[in-house]
């Protein structure tokens, strides 16, 4: 199952990075091979060309004793840093789960198989006050951005 841990701002401006950045996690034994972020307008369609950064990642297990869960469920986690959407607009974002099917008789297949929403974002053309997570949120960001390679950006100042 794919939850996402960090929310995307509710506010933005357009052509702006997201901050806090989008952080989706599941549990390794989910087995996705990587997770697709697509933008979404308010009547459902894919919005394509107006969302731009890191659409796709894999994910990494975060090795961390200060961890609560036990060693027998590892999370993964999907950090998207570098996300803008380029217009004015009210949009939420999907997180598709994407399982590669080796078998299918076309060759390899990519298979959506979970998909979430996350909540509203609205762009404006001018800038905005930068959001601040939530306390669990910059629990979550500061032990992803000390044990490395997630690429968790900092508050903008």
């Amino acid at each position: 199952m794919i939850t996402v841990e960090v929310q995307p701002p509710s506010q933005v401006q357009a052509g702006a990075v997201l901050y806090p950045p989008l952080v989706v996690s599941s549990e390794s034994n989910d087995a996705y091979d990587f997770i697709q972020i697509a933008l979404i307008d308010p009547y459902g369609r894919v919005l394509e060309d107006q969302l731009y950064g890191t659409l796709t990642m894999s994910g990494r297990g975060l090795d961390d004793r200060s961890s609560s869960r036990s060693s027998s469920r590892t999370t993964e986690y999907f950090v998207f840093p570098d996300l803008v959407v380029s217009y004015a607009g009210t949009y939420s974002l999907q997180v598709s789960a994407i399982r590669m099917d080796y078998g299918s008789p076309d060759g390899a297949a990519a298979v959506i198989a979970e998909s979430t929403m996350t909540t509203q974002i609205i762009a404006y053309d001018q800038s905005v006050a930068a959001e601040i997570p939530s306390s669990d949120e910059q629990h979550l960001l500061r032990r992803l951005r000390r044990n490395g390679g997630f690429g968790v950006p900092r508050a903008p100042r």
